[in-house]
């Protein structure tokens, strides 16, 4: 029997209005007046059917009546949700809250209850991949063949200026054939992102859903001309659920792209410096991967007018930003393991008619590959109580603690922006600061680094490429939680 609410994206406690807003949505995109494609207008009598049934309450309760409970119940995940201040005190000018919220997977399930994934990797094959990097991505792709399961596809697409696929999706029966595939490429053309982007997407679109999708693009260089074109098609992978992380190899490569696309699509972008880094982080990868319990999940709210999200980093299980206009994509959840992110808001001038104030409310959608359903949801509340004279109270140590390293992270992008304007001895007085800090949490390799980027900018009045690179992702790093391994 077809699953009615998966054919309209929707929990099954999903509200009449939710189930008109969807179908019409849907109705926009694969009615027959807006496409021929047979294959979509098929699609489409599911949707109508799917509709005509959950609309009217009378069938709607008989359908209900035929889905087995195991099926219905809410997915198992909590949230906890700590505050900067539980209550906001009642001021006449702006003041910040910082929210750090833990999704955490409560299900017992069997390991074989687990879903499978599909992996594509997209190799930039330029001709300035040629040499030792190209040999480094092949040493790490053949590595990465011998940890796949039985259960999981992979597929390899190759680009330069034009993209080829090396490896289409497959069980690694036979990875020695596959090995020879990819240990065959040659580097040689310009690079065109969006070539790769566009031919992995294929291959993940084509095989089933009910597989977590993410794709992994290595690329040492900067695309020319379609910028654009790549945000256009990273946006249109929310609705498919795929995830794309971004691995930047040596120092040349546009960091404020991979960032869009990762961000956007709830992955995480990351700078190769060594064959350690690059496998450290595929090796991390597979373990999530093979946990996943909840994907593609998506923090949808609204605020109360004025009250803006001006800043949202995911801290775990990987250091990401995070785009801040809702829905959110957030990525996945691994069994057992918990989801941390970071909210920064500014709450507007307050007056005493004021008491409560929603910072965001509303649900935090998901998908969960392991119970075959629809999409499932939690509902969140972040409102607090406002007071004229509120208790004095401490912020909790957990959320001191990261606003301190968020705090050094964002202070690399003020400096960037200082160089920039030419106010070079700002930039550095920064970068000094930043270093000394580094040093009080022993952390002397990264604030060795960013002194010598000081003394680079106070000469040549701007940032060192690689240094820029070591900078921003090494601070960046500082927000994952102890013991975590993705650190440049």
């Amino acid at each position: 029997m077809a699953d009615h609410y998966k054919t309209l994206g929707l929990p099954y406690d999903a509200t009449a209005e939710e189930i008109r807003v969807a179908y019409f949505e849907l109705a926009r995109k694969y009615h027959p007046d807006v496409t021929q494609d047979p294959i979509f207008t098929d699609l489409f009598l599911k949707i109508q059917e799917a509709y005509d049934t959950l609309s009217n309450p009378g069938r709607r309760l008989e359908y209900d009546l035929t889905i087995p409970t195991s099926l219905r119940k809410p997915p198992d995940v909590s949230i906890n949700a700590r505050f900067s201040r539980n209550v906001i005190p009642l001021l006449n000018e702006q003041q910040l809250m910082y929210v750090l919220v833990d999704l955490i997977c409560t299900a017992d399930l069997e390991p074989n209850q687990l879903p499978p994934f599909h992996l594509c990797l997209v190799i930039d094959r330029s001709t300035s991949m040629q040499g030792q990097r190209m040999d480094m991505v092949k040493t790490s792709a053949s590595q990465l063949l011998r940890q796949f399961r039985q259960q999981d596809l992979i597929s390899v697409v190759s680009f330069s200026d034009r993209a080829d696929l090396i490896v289409p999706p497959t069980r690694l029966t036979d990875i020695a054939r596959e090995d020879a595939r990819i240990s065959m490429l040659q580097a040689g053309g310009g690079t065109e992102i969006y070539q790769g982007l566009a031919l992995g997407v294929e291959q993940l679109r084509s095989v089933d859903p009910r597989y977590s999708r993410h794709l992994l693009l290595l690329t040492d260089g900067h695309t020319y001309g379609d910028d654009d074109a790549c945000l256009q098609l990273t946006n249109q992978l929310v609705d498919d659920g795929i995830t794309v992380n971004c691995l930047g190899i040596g120092h040349e490569w546009n960091d404020a792209l991979l960032d869009r696309i990762a961000s956007i699509s709830g992955g995480t972008a990351i700078f190769v410096s060594s064959p350690a880094d690059l496998n450290k982080f595929i090796e991390l990868k597979l373990a999530q991967l093979s946990t996943t319990y909840a994907r593609n999940i998506q923090f949808e709210f609204i605020s109360d007018t004025d009250v803006k999200l001006r800043y949202a980093f995911r801290l775990s299980p990987e250091a990401a930003l995070v785009e801040t206009k809702s829905p959110m994509q957030l990525g996945s959840l691994q069994y057992r393991k918990s989801m941390s992110f970071l909210l920064e808001f500014t709450v507007p001038p307050l007056d005493s008619t004021t008491q409560v104030l929603r910072l965001a409310q509303g649900q935090i959608k998901m998908e969960i590959p392991s119970l075959r359903s629809a999409r499932a949801r939690v509902m969140i509340d972040l409102s607090r109580p406002v007071s004229v004279n509120p208790e004095r109270e401490s912020p909790p140590p957990v959320i001191v603690e990261a606003m301190a390293k968020l705090t050094l992270y964002r202070m690399q992008d003020r400096v960037r922006k200082e160089v920039t304007d030419g106010q070079i001895d700002k930039a550095t007085k920064h970068l000094h600061y930043l270093a000394t800090h580094l040093l009080s949490q022993g952390d002397r390799e990264l604030a060795h680094t960013v002194l010598i980027e000081a003394e680079h900018i106070q000469q040549s009045r701007r940032f060192s490429k690689e240094g820029d690179k070591r900078i921003k992702y090494g601070t960046r790093a500082l927000l994952l939680p102890p013991g975590s391994e993705q650190k440049s």
